[in-house]
């Protein structure tokens, strides 16, 4: 699965997530067009390692 980290700034934050941060947020978005919007970049990260790691597991069976 490609997962894609984006920070996004002023303009770019899309209103309905405008109370996560005025001037940057994070978004992550999965190759089957998930999107998930952080407040910082550490939750951002900790959301994409936990996607890849459940992909790892899945093509694993387990």
């Amino acid at each position: 699965m490609a997962v894609r980290l984006k920070k996004l700034q002023g303009s770019d934050i899309p209103e309905a997530h405008r109370h996560l941060g005025d001037e940057e947020i994070f978004q992550v978005v999965t190759a089957d067009d998930q999107q998930h919007f952080f407040a910082s970049e550490t939750e951002a990260a900790a959301k994409v390692a936990q996607l890849i790691e459940r992909e790892r597991d899945e093509e694993s069976g387990a």
